[in-house]
């Protein structure tokens, strides 16, 4: 990663020394890295005159039977329908597993425990890709130099364990929370494996292991000593810290694991670094800008 750091950085400087000594003319892009209802009414008022001489005689001898007899099966029908109450609970035990409308808090807790899993086994390791994406001088592009500046980035580390981690610390512990992401989905593959993708949010100047982006990838840092070791470069105002910015956005967790026994089984973290540079003075031509994308891959196995 130290390698990839300087590689960055020189890029950037060699893009504005380059620009400068051909008098600005040149401009440059680099690739790395959801109701209804019824109502019915009968009315039956006629009757009055009918009733008060066949009330007397029929009522003692037929009435108290049929009317008792029919009202007793009524009472019990609602008892019936009781069974199908109990329906809705068979479906309950789906709601334990996680589907494509699964809650954010929810997916990346199952990341939190397949990347544990799988790390602490210490033998998924991959190697990493680097992608020069965009370069612009002064807000425009040019092919040639965009051609020239792949040449130098390169990304070459193999037998790489799951990111972040670094030299004095291995990070067996996986660091992303729900607060760190700003998408997440879910996908049953249908053959006793799932997929997670996370997007973190984004940030700027990321730190490793302090904040969303340093919780999931290998962030660029530290691009201040290489950038100050360029002699010819200086700063129309400000200083390195004010004039060189690295964001981390857009960039993703896309994992594929066994879901019985929580190991991963194919792995891509695509880190995405947008670097900034303003204000630079490089011999004659004063107050220019740069910006270089990078794609910067670690993928598993491999």
């Amino acid at each position: 990663m130290k390698k990839t750091i300087r590689i960055l950085a020189v890029v950037l400087c060699l893009v504005l020394a380059v620009s400068a000594l051909s008098g600005c003319t040149i401009k440059l892009n680099v690739t790395v890295n959801h109701q209804g209802g019824s109502s019915a009414q009968a009315n039956n008022t006629p009757a009055p005159t009918a009733a008060p001489t066949a009330a007397p005689t029929a009522a003692p001898t037929a009435a108290p039977t049929p009317t008792t007899q029919a009202d007793k099966p009524a009472e019990s029908k609602p008892a019936e329908n009781k069974p199908a109450e109990s329906k809705p609970a068979e479906n309950k035990p789906a709601a334990s597993e996680l589907s494509s409308s699964s809650s954010k808090e929810d997916i990346v807790a199952e990341y939190v425990k397949v990347y544990n899993t799988t790390k602490k086994a210490g033998t998924f390791k991959g190697h990493d890709e680097m992608t020069l994406v965009e370069v612009l001088i002064d807000g425009k592009d040019n092919s040639m130099i965009k051609n020239a500046a792949k040449g130098m980035v390169k990304a070459e580390g193999t037998d790489m364990p799951l990111p972040p981690y670094s030299d004095d610390n291995p990070c067996n512990e996986c660091l992303t929370t729900a607060a760190d992401i700003a998408t997440a989905t879910y996908t049953d593959n249908g053959d006793g494996t799932a997929t997670i993708k996370l997007v973190p949010i984004a940030t700027t100047n990321s730190k490793k292991f302090s904040d969303a982006q340093g919780n999931m990838f290998n962030v660029m840092e530290d691009v201040k000593p290489t950038v100050e070791s360029i002699s010819i470069l200086k700063w129309s105002e400000g200083t390195t810290d004010d004039n060189v910015v690295l964001k981390c956005d857009g960039g993703y967790a896309e994992v594929t694991y066994d879901k019985a026994t929580k190991m991963m089984t194919k792995a891509d973290y695509t880190l995405i670094t947008i670097a900034e540079v303003q204000h630079a003075n490089i011999l004659i031509f004063k107050d220019k800008s740069a910006t270089a994308k990078f794609d910067y891959k670690m993928l598993y196995p491999g």
